[in-house]
């Protein structure tokens, strides 16, 4: 709640709305955007690329928590782009199976990379796992 009092803040408003609880969540779980981090053509295509092959995993997989959003912004100490997954309940334990979908959507960025750049993977799916 704060730190959407604080984006309302910093866009003027005097009501905290919906957008600004977006804002609040996105700043906290991927990080502080990094307006001086600019990535060259080719660097923003790959990294869009890798982003949808997680989204497009996440979408196909049963058990897998639904995407909420998919950047190409980069955020944070290292991240280049993220793909936000919204969990639909609360889950304390994990079948076999869905484990292994949820290792299948951190992958999909590296599978995105070769299939689209012709196994040329960057080190931007380093930090997926």
């Amino acid at each position: 709640v704060n730190e959407a009092a604080i984006a309302a803040t910093r866009r003027g408003g005097d009501k905290v709305s919906f957008a600004d609880f977006m804002t609040a969540i996105e700043r906290i779980v991927a990080g502080v955007e990094k307006k001086s981090r600019v990535l060259g053509k080719d660097e923003r295509r790959r990294v869009a690329y890798h982003e949808m092959g997680h989204a497009l995993v996440a979408a196909s997989l049963p058990g897998v928590d639904p995407v909420q959003k998919v950047s190409i912004i980069p955020r944070g100490i290292g991240a280049l782009g993220y793909t936000i997954q919204r969990p639909t309940e609360d889950r304390f334990l994990l079948t076999t199976d869905e484990l292994k979908n949820r290792i299948a959507v951190l992958m999909g960025g590296r599978a995105s990379e070769r299939l689209i750049f012709g196994g040329a993977v960057s080190t931007g799916a380093a930090d997926d796992l």
